[in-house]
Formats: structure tokens, sequence, C-alpha cells
């Protein structure tokens, strides 16, 4: 009786020059699809489903001519001054970092890189490229102001539009 050698096929071992080889295919595959993944979020438009964003911020005698008044949860600032009511991003436009109002200088400073911003939310110092963003501001039936943070006005440096109420 004779032995089939044919019948056991093995395999040789795997040199280390193949495994290697194998080893730098993956790696670059893996580079390759998580590059790709990054130029396709970068290109591909984010939209957002999120519910409408109204929210009503008081009544026009509540602000004086003036004052500024920071509304946290929504990350805005309702300013009034005497040509009417704006409704300005906190957000800064260059990182998106949060501003904060600075009544001695009257101006939005951003912590972060130290940009700088009029009382009307326009860049003037440091790294922001444009102004603060604006949101929409109206009265309703009841007299209230609300802002509707679905409604973002991006602007270049030219004067902010405002809301006018009979008491402005």
């Amino acid at each position: 009786m004779s032995l089939n050698t044919n019948a056991f096929s093995i395999k040789p071992k795997q040199g280390r020059r193949k495994f290697l080889l194998r080893l730098s295919w993956t790696g670059l595959s893996l580079a390759f699809a998580t590059f790709l993944a990054a130029m396709i979020s970068f290109v591909r438009p984010r939209v957002s489903s999120r519910p409408a964003m109204s929210v009503k911020v008081g009544f026009p005698d509540d602000y004086r001519p003036g004052q500024v008044v920071y509304h946290s949860g929504r990350k805005l600032f309702i300013v009034r001054d005497e040509k009417g009511f704006l409704s300005i991003s906190a957000v800064c436009t260059h990182l998106g970092c949060i501003v904060v109002w600075n009544g001695d200088h009257n101006m939005f400073l951003c912590p972060c890189h130290g940009g700088k911003f009029d009382a009307e939310g326009i860049n003037v110092a440091g790294p922001p490229p444009r102004p603060l963003d604006l949101f929409a501001i109206r009265l309703d039936d009841n007299g209230s102001l609300v802002v509707d943070q679905n409604i973002i006005i991006r602007r270049a440096k030219d004067p902010a539009t405002r809301f006018q109420s009979g008491n402005a």
C-alpha cells in the first residue's frame, strides 16, 4: 500500500514578506476608506430635520434701549437700541465658540481667539471672517417678541436689519 501524498495538500506557511505586503495593503485600504468618508461628509450638504425653533423672548417693553440680554438656552442675544431690536447668534463665526457681551467696551468678545464684534455683531478685530449671524425676529399676535432660529441671516459687513416695534 502506497501513500498518496496528493490527498493531503499541505499549504506552505505564509512567508513574512507576503504577510507584510497584506498588512500594508490593509492599512492603505483603511486609510483610503477614511479619507473617502471624510470627503463625502464634507461635500454632502448638512440637512437638519430638527423641529421649528421659534422661541418667545418677552415683550418689547421688557427691554430697555441700549440693553443686551443673553438667552443661554438658545445661544442668542437680544439687542435693543434706538433703531429697534436685533436677535444675534452667540456663536462666533470663526470656530463656533460662544461670545460674551462686554458692556464696559460695548462689544461682543470671543474668548477662544480674541475675536471682537461691535454692538450690532459686526466683526471689528481678530480672526472671525464675517459678522455674527442674525435670527429672524418678529411680534406674534399677543405682542411678544418671537425669534425664529430656523431663519438664519448670514451677512457681510453692512448695517444690520432691525425689527421695528411700535414702541422703539
